[in-house]
């Protein structure tokens, strides 16, 4: 019986000539894995499903030499666990990048929005609603002006008075910073 038999008899589901196939090149292969995967017991896992593949999709298999195959195979399904790990990671480090910048968010600007709140506080209660209502909630100056029942110049204006006034109070502080810390904690008003 020669390799390129062993693929035609296990087209045909012939276990006996599997069980060769799998005798012949399991060690091998699991050598040859453990070069990508740096671990004897992964690279085990990974050629087992290597093999699975094969009695699974044996119908299709075409008849050639079962060496080449099986390496790249074996390629395939290393090349494939590390992708899917990077993948993973990557996911890992920007969940921990989310998070660590929430971190510093809340503890870099906890001071300055204390600042703009109190900012916000001294505006005159309309204006103060109104800026509110634009910056906070989103509100477009059409929709304030039909729930305050005002004009939209009056809405316009006010807004205009509410970051005059914040960027007089909050001249120390970067303004792209005050508009970015507002929106990062909108849902507080």
């Amino acid at each position: 019986m020669t390799e390129k038999n062993l693929f035609e008899l296990i087209k045909a589901s012939d276990e006996k000539a599997f069980e060769i196939l799998f005798r012949m090149y399991y060690e091998p292969l699991v050598s040859f894995c453990i070069k990508y995967v740096n671990d004897r017991d992964l690279a085990n896992g990974l050629i087992q499903e290597v093999f699975v593949n094969i009695w699974e999709n044996r119908k299709n298999l075409r008849p050639q030499q079962p060496s080449p195959y099986l390496y790249r195979a074996a390629k395939n399904k290393c090349l494939n666990y590390i992708r899917h790990l990077n993948v993973k990671h990557e996911h890992h480090k920007e969940f921990e990048l989310e998070e660590s910048f929430e971190e510093i968010i809340t503890d870099e600007t906890n001071d300055k929005l204390v600042l703009i709140y109190n900012s916000i506080d001294k505006l005159p209660h309309q204006c103060k609603r109104i800026f509110i209502m634009s910056r906070m909630h989103g509100l477009k100056h059409k929709e304030i002006a039909e729930e305050l029942g005002i004009a939209i110049k009056t809405v316009k204006n006010q807004i205009g008075k509410a970051l005059k006034h914040l960027k007089t109070d909050l001249s120390h502080l970067d303004i792209l910073l005050v508009i970015s810390i507002l929106k990062l904690f909108s849902n507080k008003f």
